[in-house]
């Protein structure tokens, strides 16, 4: 899941920089297509890693659908920054979010179940 999350995230970063910085209908289609295949995979990842993790699963899944706010919040912000300082710059705030979530990928990988017969082995041998 984490190196699925972390190919997402990279290709939607390319996707982004490509629509902030490239010229030309032949950059920015392929720009669109990579941002939208990276972030495609990104929200239902993320809801199926919170599902599958811990106790009390639809707590989680619950909470995490607060996500789907981003929804409604991006289109607006990055109008009212693409009028002040334009497109470029606009996408640049979605760019570094994607870009950090490279870096915290590693959260939706699964815990390792506890063996109890190992966990008592293990803590004689420590005493």
């Amino acid at each position: 899941m984490v190196v699925v999350l972390r190919g997402s995230a990279a290709c939607a970063v390319a996707g982004i920089g490509l629509v902030a910085f490239g010229r030309g209908v032949g950059v920015l289609i392929p720009a669109v297509v990579l941002w939208g295949l990276g972030a495609s995979l990104a929200f239902p990842i993320t809801l199926s890693a919170a599902g599958d993790s811990g106790p009390d699963p639809a707590a989680r899944v619950s909470l995490s659908a607060l996500g789907c706010v981003a929804f409604l919040v991006e289109p607006p912000l990055l109008g009212a920054l693409g009028k002040h300082g334009g497109l470029a710059q606009a996408v640049l705030v979605p760019m570094i979010a994607v870009a950090l979530s490279l870096f915290l990928a590693h959260v939706v990988q699964p815990r390792r179940q506890l063996d109890p017969a190992a966990t008592v082995a293990q803590s004689s041998k420590a005493s």
